[in-house]
């Protein structure tokens, strides 16, 4: 009899209290239907959806000097991911450790109520943007 081989490797780089929160799709305009939100500190357009209960991030340049302008004009669309953390200096450090660097500090995210996010980047995983839970 065949055991089934577990294929999953289970990683925690940003520690035990990190869950995943939404996939950040680059966009060159937010569908119509939606609510978008202006982020000025990331110069973007942001609006929310739940796919089956999968949360998907549109985000759309305010300008050319947008960040995401550059992922727009590739066309590529996976943009980050997202994952919500109790606290994101803790987080931050624990991601230094597994090879994660960040690239702009923890400010308040419009979109998210004021909550803090930040930037760090895995040659590996790529873009992940963390934001801290809601207390």
């Amino acid at each position: 009899m065949n055991k089934k081989q577990n294929i999953f490797k289970e990683l925690k780089p940003f520690g035990e209290g990190a869950s995943f929160h939404h996939a950040g799709l680059a966009v060159a305009s937010i569908p119509p239907d939606l609510d978008k939100t202006f982020d000025p500190i990331q110069n973007v357009y942001v609006a929310f959806v739940s796919l089956n209960g999968f949360s998907l991030e549109f985000v759309e340049p305010a300008d050319e000097n947008s960040p995401v302008q550059q992922f727009v004009k590739k066309g590529q669309k996976l943009y980050h991911l997202c994952y919500e953390t109790d606290d994101i200096d803790e987080a931050l450090k624990v991601g230094r450790q597994s090879g994660f660097h960040c690239i702009a500090k923890p400010v308040p995210a419009t979109a998210f109520d004021g909550r803090r996010i930040a930037w760090v980047f895995s040659a590996v995983y790529g873009l992940i943007e963390l934001v801290e839970k809601e207390k």
